[in-house]
């Protein structure tokens, strides 16, 4: 099995960030990176919704190199996602805008879904990780597409099998092909292109 990109991160959840690495849904997007080549497939820039911890925000620094704008609607996720990028010796740089900080970076941000005005100021993403709930993910099926680029890959977690068909739905109403399907423990990852 391929190394993970979460393999060796020291993650601290904090006060409400949720995200330690051990919840079926965070081993689904976990699993669905590990199977991404970046020899084929290397983001410029990603963006991570519901970060919690920053589990998957740095993860994706770690396996990419790229710069990650990591957006949750809890307050204390902000602290917990800089303290953890602080104990992975990985920089939490503002962004310029439509670029990315040199050797890749994370830029946690305090927003209800892609509401942030810095989440559309360094739109189109190359990588969308959504690890959230089916109500908002379904809520937000429209913003998820317009923020990502042509040849971008979306990736869905946060999904009970009883609520995939939905989910499914939800998507497939808008230009993304279905590429990949993981469940882990009744949890399931969904990964999407736009072509």
């Amino acid at each position: 099995m391929p190394e993970s990109a979460s393999d060796n991160l020291l993650i601290a959840a904090g006060a409400d960030a949720f995200g330690d690495g051990a919840h079926p849904s965070t081993r689904g997007v976990l699993e669905a990176l590990a199977m991404i080549d970046p020899s084929v497939f290397r983001p410029r820039i990603a963006c991570d919704i519901g970060a919690g911890s920053g589990i998957l925000s740095l993860a994706l620094v770690r396996k990419f190199a790229c710069s990650v704008v990591a957006a949750d609607i809890a307050r204390s996720a902000v602290a917990a996602i800089r303290a953890n990028a602080a104990r992975n010796a990985i920089a939490c740089l503002p962004l310029p805008p439509g670029g990315e900080a040199a050797a890749g970076g994370i830029l946690p941000l305090h927003a209800d879904g892609f509401t942030h005005p810095e989440l559309a100021a360094h739109a189109p993403y190359d990588l969308i990780v959504m690890n959230i709930l089916p109500v908002p993910l379904r809520q937000l099926a429209g913003d998820a597409h317009a923020h990502l680029a042509r040849g971008g890959v979306l990736i869905l977690a946060g999904i009970q099998e009883a609520n995939e068909a939905m989910i499914i739905d939800s998507y497939q109403s808008f230009e993304l092909e279905l590429t990949a399907r993981l469940c882990l423990d009744g949890w399931v990852t969904l990964v999407w292109q736009k072509p």
